[in-house]
């Protein structure tokens, strides 16, 4: 038991330190000698924490069998019955079929974003052992999971939340030439408002699992891509080469590449031909064919481009490095958010600020409009929600420690990626789920996104009804991106070629009636295309099968703890913080409504 604690101890530790690599490898500036040390151990610290897994695998499973056996051949010369019984505490069995029992939860079904949890011990084996309940006093051994048939498999996740599933591999399914069992979509209650119609169209499941992507690799970028949007066949791209450039598609090639920041570009928004046109009206900017593209630099400047001629049409000076920026349609202002945590709006006629404020203590790391809104969040873990009335912050929302639903407690972690909608925000930490903020109710619950027990989500993205997630095995380097259905929260599928770098960024859109596109961009620059329309095709596109992970289709339980790593870089390698105990934090304060 000493051995597995300490191989358990030095899992962590490793972890901890390929994650202060990742940070490091994406810090922009020139590194210290001692930083270069540091990311040159990358691979073989990698390996000796693959090699510590599969060693913790292996002696997991003999733990795990002498424990069957202690539990059949008892020597009291008692019934095996009654020795299982008392030796149930630790494994327990689902009854699939005891559909009728009162205690069972439809988590897809119900209105109300509470969870009922099952509290089930913590295995310290890399791939944790999945546990099963039942209501019926007697208990008997569950069924080896390798005779689970894909028929099989299908009944048992549409019937239970909690059903059994083998562990899929991260590699995609393509390498194995698998396709995921068809799924019935099933019916869904949710709450409409008045001008929704009573039902609205289901996104079919068997298209996006048994449907084929078209793989594209965009080629253009000499350094990490940072950002990155999409309307229709046309993307946008900013990167850390101090470059934004323009992609059509259609033909899966770079149209325009615009040089005219002189630091790295940390983010760029692609307005809409209506918002284009507003703006033009209002700033007296001349009409453009094309659209404007927004961008924000380190250099402390956030720029306006033409997309037809690539001219700049506005440069403005922030006096701080800007991080994120945003056009607010309806109150006709652009937004920055800065490193030092300022926000700031600016007059698009006058391209002058209008108010400054200092919302948060570290970096923003996400700017989001919905209807008047403004979204904010930061790397310091907070999130907050602002009207703008006569062109000023009113704060309506602040979170501080929020409440979940399933009654565990959240970690405050720096917050890298956010999507909104309706009154729900979507956002990613580095823990290995996405978590679900209603801001109005104070109230998180989570959605898994890692099918790994250790994950970093870097960016989220929502159109037509599609919630898409990066997410990133820590212990693998290994990139790859889970559908939803965002009304609903149905996990659909995972793209996932087994060569993808840490995704930084990732967008979606519909470019036609039958053809979707999903953009991954980090090191490397992906876009996934599922269509069946020979158009958006392009040649030198391999086909990859989505890749189905039943993990995901469970709801988080109160027992998956997610990675407690700190997440503060200072301080020695080989130093472990402990886990913050419920008096030294008020774990239990609810989210301030203002």
């Amino acid at each position: 038991m000493a051995s597995r604690t300490s191989s358990a101890l030095e899992i962590r530790k490793l972890r901890k330190k390929l994650r202060q690599i990742e940070n490091l490898e994406r810090k922009e500036g020139d590194l210290l000698d001692e930083e270069l040390t540091k990311i040159s151990k990358k691979t073989e610290i990698r390996e000796q924490l693959l090699q510590l897994l599969a060693t913790a695998e292996d002696d997991n499973e003999s733990f795990e069998a002498s424990t069957q056996s202690n539990v059949t051949n008892n020597s009291n010369g008692s019934s095996d019955t009654q020795d299982f019984e008392m030796s149930a505490v630790n494994i327990t069995v689902v009854t699939p079929e005891n559909e009728e029992d009162d205690s069972y939860v439809d988590v897809e079904s119900v209105d109300v974003d509470m969870v009922e949890e099952v509290s089930t011990p913590r295995s310290t084996d890399f791939h944790p052992q999945v546990e099963e309940v039942s209501s019926t006093a007697n208990v008997s051994p569950r069924k080896n999971e390798a005779d689970l048939t894909p028929e099989r498999g299908a009944q048992i996740e549409q019937n239970s939340p909690y059903q059994v599933s083998p562990r899929e591999s991260i590699h995609s399914d393509n390498d194995q030439g698998r396709i995921p069992p068809k799924e019935k979509t099933k019916t869904k209650k949710s709450k409409k408002t008045k001008n929704e119609s009573e039902e609205s169209p289901p996104v079919s499941v068997s298209s996006w699992r048994e449907g084929m992507f078209y793989l594209t690799e965009l080629e253009g970028h000499n350094d990490l891509i940072t950002d990155s949007d999409i309307q229709g066949t046309t993307l946008v791209t900013a990167s850390r080469d101090t470059t934004i450039k323009m992609w059509n598609l259609e033909e899966m090639r770079e149209v325009r590449s615009f040089g005219g920041h002189t630091g790295s570009v940390n983010t760029v928004v692609l307005l809409s031909a209506e918002s284009t046109a507003k703006i033009c009206e209002v700033s007296g900017l001349p009409q453009t064919e094309g659209r404007i593209i927004i961008s924000g630099s380190t250099d402390c400047s956030f720029k306006l481009w033409c997309s037809a001629t690539g001219k700049i049409l506005r440069s403005t000076y922030t006096f701080s490095p800007v991080t994120r920026v945003v056009y607010h349609p309806v109150a006709e202002v652009f937004i920055t958010g800065s490193d030092g945590g300022k926000l700031e709006m600016w007059d698009i006629h006058s391209g002058k600020s209008v108010q400054s404020l200092h919302a948060f203590e570290d970096s923003v790391s996400a700017l989001q409009v919905n209807d008047i809104c403004l979204y904010a969040a930061s790397v310091e873990g907070l999130i907050k929600v602002y009207e703008i009335r006569d062109k000023h912050f009113i704060c309506v929302f602040e979170s501080g420690n929020v409440r979940s639903t399933d009654g565990s407690y959240l970690c405050c972690r720096g917050i890298r990626g956010m999507a909104v909608r309706d009154d729900v925000i979507y956002y990613g930490d580095d823990g290995t789920n996405v978590k679900a903020l209603s801001w109005k109710s104070g109230l998180v619950h989570k959605l898994g996104n890692h099918n790994e027990d250790f994950g970093i989500t870097d960016s989220l993205d929502i159109t037509d009804d599609i919630l898409i997630s990066s997410a990133f095995c820590l212990d693998t380097g290994l990139g790859y991106i889970n559908v939803r259905n965002s009304d609903g929260e149905k996990y659909l599928a995972s793209l996932n070629d087994g060569e993808t770098d840490r995704i930084m960024s990732v967008c979606c859109s519909k470019m036609a009636e039958d053809a979707f596109a999903v953009v991954s961009a980090g090191v490397q620059l992906k876009v996934w295309i599922k269509t069946s329309d020979s158009r958006y095709i392009h040649s030198d596109a391999r086909q990859v099968k989505p890749s189905y992970y039943p993990r995901l289709t469970k709801p988080p339980r109160h027992s998956d703890v997610e990675s407690d790593l700190e997440s503060s870089e200072s301080g020695s390698d080989d130093t472990i913080a402990d886990e913050p105990s419920a008096e030294s934090q008020s774990w239990t304060s609810w989210c301030t409504i203002l």
